[in-house]
């Protein structure tokens, strides 16, 4: 998957499910849950234990099963072994940003400073995760977008649900969704209305 192919589907879903979990058994079932609810972005965090297991064992059920927390190019080699379609970290390194370049797979990484932005723009990358989201908020990410134009968002870290629509009115492409996510009483109606209303 490269980017303007992710860009598509995030624009489409406008949430990636964010799936920390104890073991890669509980990777893969909350993973089928967030899939069963509409969510069609899934990002396996590489803190999960065998991680690559899960990710491998998502792949047969769905299409855009994706990484987190991949720091170095080790985690990215693993992960794209196991057939990860896109690949996300908490910070940028250059290292993994070459290493999937060459190998066609979208980079999204993570910045919070006005520093982290420039380098990845200046590295070729559009689409960028703010992280940890919830510390500077919503007008941090109003504050960003306002000398880095052409970019996308995607605020990751904090997240809840009552303050998603309020991220994607600031200009997030998406916003990636953890702890938070399956708090929801009714997660398929909910992830329903919120591509309908942000089609």
């Amino acid at each position: 998957m490269n980017a303007e192919e992710f860009y598509d589907a995030a624009r489409g879903n406008r949430l990636v499910a964010v799936i920390r979990a104890g073991s890669p058994e509980e990777a893969v079932q909350k993973s089928l849950r967030a899939l069963e609810a509409g969510i069609q972005l899934v990002e396996i965090a590489c803190t999960t234990p065998k991680a690559a297991e899960a990710i491998r064992a998502v792949k047969q059920k769905a299409p855009l099963v994706g990484a987190g927390t991949v720091l170095t190019t080790r985690d990215a080699d693993a992960v794209l072994e196991a057939g990860a379609e896109f690949v996300l970290g908490p910070n940028f390194s250059r290292e993994v940003r070459d290493l999937l370049r060459d190998r066609g797979v979208v980079y999204i990484p993570g910045v919070f400073t006005p520093s982290d932005v420039g380098l990845c723009q200046m590295a070729g990358l559009t689409t960028l995760k703010l992280f940890p989201a919830a510390t500077g908020g919503i007008p941090h990410l109003r504050a960003l977008r306002e000398p880095f134009v052409g970019l996308s968002w995607i605020p990751t870290g904090g997240i809840t649900w009552d303050a998603v629509d309020d991220w994607l009115k600031a200009g997030a492409l998406a916003v990636g969704m953890g702890s938070a996510l399956f708090q929801h009483p009714d997660l398929p109606t909910r992830i329903s209305r919120l591509k309908e209303e942000w089609a």
